[in-house]
């Protein structure tokens, strides 16, 4: 079994998605996840300076889902991140750090405006800032007038069922091709029952006026996304989908995610340099926000730039 999904540091906030997330998460020997370490931060204000927070209750919500997970066979662990003006993103990664997790899975909490703009704060600066890959369960916000504000938040679809149909994006750069890697790994291990492969070409390939030139990219793209599927196991391989669209990126990946019923999107968080961080960072970011199925993000290989 691959070892890259062994240890997760799962961020909660002890809302009501943190139920959701520790539901999901208990799935997760599909993934070969045998630890988890459950982390929590808790801000103090400046106001409470000097003063000892209480984090009695939160240790006790914390202790009643260690108790669900270890009855499901994981071996748990807690963390409270307490401390001046504490921010999440930071205090999370930290956090797995300290306990050597091997990926971090957070929440998008819902699509209310108030729980989008603070969920996308908190994702963006984990994209960024992770250099560990980062699992995204995406949760929906239904009406339900039994519920206090007449909405409650629920999972789309059953996280056992995440690595049924992985949708893999790729712009062939190097960060994407290390996201490959890891979804051979995947696939080769057996976690994985079925792969489409898609790359985006954007408004400069639709700007090609020449549709000679134009079919001939479409050909060059094909021909390295073929190159890639025929390194995938005979398990998958002849069943792996191959599709080129145009357009925007992160749309037409989401789109197509729907559109093929895949149960998870798979792509790279971040390029190699800062031009590239900031325009791939952005593609990631936008598919998190707007996909309704799961995103394992994967980091490219931080380079020290000599300045």
């Amino acid at each position: 079994m691959i070892s890259f999904f062994r240890h997760a540091a799962v961020a909660l906030d002890l809302s009501e998605a943190s139920d959701l997330i520790v539901e999901c998460v208990s799935t997760f020997h599909n993934l070969g996840t045998k630890k988890i370490t459950l982390v929590t931060v808790l801000p103090v204000p400046y106001e409470k300076e000097g003063t000892e927070l209480d984090t009695s209750k939160e240790k006790n919500q914390l202790e009643e889902y260690q108790k669900t997970l270890e009855q499901a066979g994981f071996e748990v662990d807690i963390r409270i991140r307490s401390g001046l003006n504490y921010y999440p993103p930071t205090e999370i990664l930290t956090a797995a750090n300290e306990v050597n997790a091997d990926f971090v899975v957070i929440s998008n909490r819902g699509q209310s405006k108030v729980l989008e703009l603070l969920s996308g704060s908190i994702s963006t600066e984990l994209l960024q800032r992770s250099e560990l890959p980062v699992y995204l369960i995406n949760l929906d916000l239904i009406e339900n007038p039994e519920k206090s504000g007449g909405r409650s938040l629920k999972l789309p679809q059953p996280c056992n069922e995440a690595v049924k149909h992985v949708l893999y994006a790729t712009d062939f750069s190097d960060s994407a091709y290390r996201t490959y890697k890891v979804l051979r790994d995947m696939e080769g291990a057996g976690i994985v029952d079925r792969i489409s492969m898609i790359h985006v070409q954007g408004h400069h390939a639709i700007a090609i006026k020449d549709p000679v030139s134009r079919d001939r990219l479409t050909e060059q793209n094909r021909e390295q996304l073929d190159r890639i599927r025929n390194k995938l196991s005979d398990r998958t391989r002849e069943e792996t989908e191959l599709i080129i669209t145009y357009g925007t990126p992160a749309k037409e990946i989401v789109n197509t995610a729907k559109e093929r019923n895949a149960t998870m999107i798979m792509m790279g968080s971040q390029g190699e340099g800062y031009v590239k961080d900031l325009f791939l960072g952005s593609v990631s970011s936008k598919v998190t926000r707007l996909s309704d199925i799961p995103v394992l993000l994967i980091p490219a290989e931080r380079v020290d730039e000599e300045s």
